[in-house]
């Protein structure tokens, strides 16, 4: 494999790990929301409460993965092995996002060294996959305690086969 190429897989691997953060990070806001809507009838929702629920909305999209995993702290008590995921997940995150390049700094520039970095993406990956499984196990019960309908897959292959982004 070619310099170029190794590199340009680095940086697709740094992309699909970011990417995954941000979906662990959607999940978070996912495991609020869902606790929240425990409490609410969607049958008697009025146009003022669409107003409060649109703004709760758009405060949890705004929210860092590490702010979210405080708010669910304070709604769910963590399995100690759950804690222990999410937390390194969230480590993970910040390190992804804040240090990954700065501290393999001049490996980069090297094959053996994109090759190290490719494999700690790649681990990094497997934590935000783990993490994201945790807290979607924690929103779909949350979802069944409300009675709430899970998405279905037909659903969400029908959204998936558009293959353009959509408002949902």
């Amino acid at each position: 494999m070619n310099k170029s190429k190794n590199l340009h897989e680095l940086y697709a691997d740094f992309g699909m790990a970011a990417e995954k953060a941000q979906v662990l990070e959607i999940e978070a806001g996912n495991v609020v929301l869902s606790f929240v809507s425990m409490f609410v009838d969607p049958k008697t929702i009025s146009s003022e409460d669409k107003v409060v629920y649109k703004k709760l909305v758009d405060e949890v999209d705004r929210k860092t993965l590490g702010n979210l995993l405080r708010k669910i702290r304070n709604i769910v008590e963590f399995d100690p092995s759950y804690e222990e995921v999410i937390s390194e997940a969230l480590r993970k995150r910040n390190y992804l996002v804040h240090g990954f390049f700065k501290t393999h700094n001049f490996a980069i520039f090297d094959e053996t060294g994109q090759i190290e970095m490719r494999k700690e993406l790649s681990d990094i990956s497997k934590q935000m996959d783990v993490a994201h499984r945790h807290l979607a196990a924690i929103s779909l019960l949350l979802e069944k305690l409300a009675g709430r309908e899970e998405c279905s897959t037909e659903k969400a292959d029908k959204l998936m086969k558009l293959g353009k982004a959509v408002k949902i």
